[in-house]
């Protein structure tokens, strides 16, 4: 089982300079830095015991049998551009979402990363 550990992180300036609106005009920097916080993404395959195919975990429970009917944006689109069917995906965290310290880019890069893992370990990348 490969579980994904994602640090948060904590930016001091330059937040919004990444918009494509402002950087052309003004440019862009941003300072950040990570600390001893994280987020953990968990994907396992889900037998076909129940009646649903896939089960997502996190400040939510969402149980779809169609990867059109997952809520979370993020996870459904990860899954449709993977194929990825019959999983379990489960997040934890040690801070709580929108605290502003990236918790939901954290989740995407560990989301990614984890998916790619299973995927690769499947034999499709």
């Amino acid at each position: 089982m490969i579980i994904t550990q994602t640090p948060f992180r904590m930016s001091f300036f330059g937040g919004g300079t990444d918009m494509e609106s402002f950087f052309k005009e003004h440019g862009g920097a941003v300072l950040s830095t990570t600390f001893d916080k994280y987020c953990y993404v968990n994907v396992r395959h889900l037998p076909r015991f129940f009646d649903y195919s896939t089960e997502l975990s996190y400040s939510k429970t969402e149980r779809v049998t169609c990867i059109e009917d997952i809520q979370h944006p993020a996870i459904r689109n990860a899954m449709k551009m993977l194929d990825m069917h019959e999983i379990r995906l489960t997040y934890e965290a040690d801070l709580p979402a929108r605290s502003g310290l990236g918790t939901s880019s954290s989740f995407a890069v560990g989301m990614q990363t984890k998916l790619a893992l299973w995927t690769r370990r499947q034999g499709r990348l």
